[in-house]
């Protein structure tokens, strides 16, 4: 929980694998609220860039998951990742995202004083950049795409959400032969997930992945990290690209 002055900031993420709309004109200032959203988009990628990270791009689909889940909570006063039933991979889908993988970070503000774009750009932000979770999502090597939007309905309280994504046509197809005249046990990981998997010479294995994936022969020193598809041999020197 986050305690400001004159502010009430909750902040929450998830991570889910496998044109925007606005807030209420009447009951919020649709051009500030379009200035946030634009801003938050940009400051993110300025973070990612920091850090060496490719930047994210807009994604219509996913803008519009954003705007639907930040206007249903606003109206509802309903806050959670599933506070309308769905996870944030069945809201990304029933919008038209076909996904790899899904992240998303959603955070509110509730304000006694002025509201202004800075403040909101502000607590909102850098509220996900100084949370653990939020950062790693925002930090995340393998996304592609992302949707924000910000919504009110009093001009009180504000609801941020902030998706990112791989959409399954970019998930990373790997085919290995073993090219070795040895039985080799080859090890594969991705997000937290271990395969062991035996090949007899001259086999071929096909795997697709939405996660980087970290390779290595059993008992070998040197791994191979792949963030895009590929093919590769295994030879009786190791993991060698083809």
């Amino acid at each position: 929980m986050w305690r400001f002055q004159f502010c009430f900031l909750l902040l929450c993420s998830v991570l889910w694998s496998s044109p925007t709309e606005s807030a209420d004109p009447s009951s919020g200032d649709d051009t500030m609220i379009k200035q946030v959203e634009q801003a938050i988009v940009k400051q993110t990628n300025e973070f990612r860039n920091k850090h060496d990270l490719d930047a994210v791009s807009r994604d219509e689909n996913l803008m519009k998951s954003a705007s639907d889940f930040a206007n249903f909570m606003a109206k509802t006063s309903k806050y959670g990742h599933n506070a309308d039933g769905k996870t944030p991979a069945q809201r990304a889908k029933a919008a038209g995202y076909s996904y790899c993988v899904v992240r998303e970070n959603i955070a509110y503000r509730t304000n006694t004083g002025e509201v202004t774009a800075e403040g909101l750009i502000d607590v909102f932000v850098q509220g996900w950049i100084d949370s653990p979770p939020h950062r790693e999502n925002m930090l995340a090597d393998y996304v592609t795409d992302t949707g924000v939007a910000v919504a009110t309905t009093d001009g009180v309280t504000y609801y941020a959400v902030q998706l990112f994504g791989r959409p399954k046509s970019r998930a990373i197809k790997i085919k290995i032969r073993n090219e070795s005249a040895e039985l080799q046990t080859l090890i594969s990981e991705a997000n937290d997930s271990q395969d062991e998997i035996e090949m007899p010479p001259r086999t071929i294995i096909k795997m697709t992945r939405c996660f980087p994936t970290t390779l290595w022969i059993k008992d070998a020193d040197s791994e191979m990290r792949l963030t895009e598809s590929s093919e590769l041999v295994l030879t009786d020197q190791g993991i060698e690209r083809q």
